[in-house]
């Protein structure tokens, strides 16, 4: 078999002991397929990975980087029940063969597709808390996963996750690598590294707390880490600001996210993410919702391809404001300290009540109908990606949404730079990183009430 990274084949017998079932998926960097180990009789899954020096004899698959270091770091993690292990590998003439262990109920994207994630509290606090035991156990070996998202959590029979897929993992730390991972998981620092480099482990952190609001809400915050992204920008203004993206994230669940979406890496904590989590009353405002998270096997999970969509991130019409990475660290001195507010004061209502797959399955419709573009070429970092998924650049056609009417002004309002046609809008400059949409809506409330006890004093003048 000349190229089985480009033409799959079934039934082959490999190393004399895996039979090839069926694609699971495909990635930028090797196919990923489901196997039979004849020996044991348990099913495998095999990642196929194209060797550099076999570009002539596959001219069409993209080789392996020379940097990868996966089945390295697979060997110095060793085992741990929350990860995807490595069981054996072996090689060919063009490729390089890993044996790891087969998931049964696919991953965490397809799950949340077909509305099989976890939802109620419970399901949510252990599945999270399983992802943090796997990322506590691959730090303390000095190892750094980067590319944390849905695609490369796996689901067992029995429920429990395992983190798989370290083709972007490194043991550098800091690391000076530009954009590696996928765009709407990446924490600003690893977007658009300073000179010294960043943290790794902090950006596992970040990636944390993006997938659990994937979880929970079936969509992303924002499409990039960077003040060009308006949804990012107001977050940076603002952290509190997430209320209005997710109006029903419960306080409990904006604490958790704290430690891990931190502006500084130095704030982000994994055993304070933890202790989070651990006193979460309810991760949403809403009622209790029953789920069927894993509640029985998946005999076909279905195929991923290196085409699939990201998670929906809510969009706005709003100006781009520059362009290039957020400035974190001077966003953060500029920050002064918000108080702790109660929920978005803006009604439910007023946002677009579709989830991400709003036209999935369940309708019958086909699945393209539920995400509004196609990429025209892979973003930055898929060129380096993992293989389980793509990101699309933030420059989205916007969905319009409904708002209330002091919503009028646009998102870009709160951006963390000051401007003359900011102040118009707020008044002082000083005010310009403290204002959200609520507080809006509150100042013209204020100022309805104060204009009516106005009208009011006259009417009783001329009487």
């Amino acid at each position: 078999m000349d190229c089985m990274r480009n033409d799959f084949e079934e039934g082959v017998l490999l190393d004399g002991r895996y039979r090839t079932i069926a694609p699971l998926n495909h990635g930028s960097f090797g196919m990923v397929f489901k196997a039979r180990d004849t020996f044991t009789g348990d099913f495998v899954a095999l990642k196929c990975l194209t060797k550099p020096s076999a570009a002539i004899t596959c001219p069409s698959a993209i080789s392996v980087d020379d940097r990868s270091e996966e089945q390295a770091i697979h060997r110095r993690i060793g085992h741990h029940r929350n990860i995807v292990n490595l069981l054996h590998s072996f090689e060919t003439t063009n490729h390089t063969y890993l044996v790891l262990e087969y998931c049964t109920n696919g991953d965490l994207y397809e799950a949340i597709r077909v509305g099989r994630g976890p939802l109620e509290t419970e399901h949510v606090r252990e599945f999270m808390l399983e992802l943090i035991r796997a990322v506590e156990f691959m730090h303390d070996k000095d190892i750094y996963h980067r590319d944390i998202k849905p695609e490369n959590i796996f689901l067992s029979q029995n429920g429990s996750m395992k983190l798989g897929d370290f083709g972007l993992a490194t043991s550098d730390s800091p690391s000076f690598e530009a954009a590696v991972g996928s765009d709407r998981y990446m924490a600003p620092e690893q977007y658009d590294p300073s000179p010294s480099g960043y943290d790794p482990a902090k950006a596992d952190v970040w990636a944390i707390g993006i997938c659990l609001l994937n979880v929970l809400f079936s969509r992303n915050p924002f499409a990039t880490p960077t003040i060009s992204d308006p949804l990012f920008a107001d977050f940076a203004g603002d952290r509190q600001n997430l209320f209005d993206v997710f109006p029903n994230m419960s306080q409990d669940t904006f604490e958790v996210l704290m430690h891990c979406l931190a502006l500084d890496p130095a704030r982000r904590s994994l055993a304070k993410v933890k202790t989070a989590l651990k006193r979460v009353v309810s991760f949403t405002t809403e009622n209790e919702m029953f789920d069927e998270f894993c509640t029985d096997e998946v005999t076909s999970p279905v195929p991923a391809s290196a085409n699939r969509e990201p998670l929906r991130t809510p969009s706005v019409t709003s100006p781009q404001v520059t362009n290039g990475a957020f400035p974190w660290a001077k966003a953060l001195a500029m920050s002064p300290p918000q108080p702790v507010r109660r929920l978005s004061a803006i009604p439910d209502s007023e946002y677009a009540s579709e989830d991400l797959f709003g036209t999935s399955q369940r309708s019958g419709e086909t699945s393209e109908d539920w995400f509004s573009v196609k990429p025209d070429s892979a973003s930055i970092s898929s060129a380096v990606d993992s293989g389980l998924g793509v990101s699309l650049q933030s420059e989205a056609n916007a969905v319009s949404i409904a708002r209330s009417r002091p919503m009028r002004v646009p998102i870009s309002g709160s951006l963390p730079a000051p401007g003359p046609n900011f102040s118009s809008i707020y008044g002082g400059k000083g005010q310009i990183f403290s204002k959200s949409w609520s507080d809006l809506y509150d100042e013209e409330n204020d100022e309805n009430e104060n204009n009516d006890a106005i009208h009011h004093q006259q009417e009783n003048q001329s009487q």
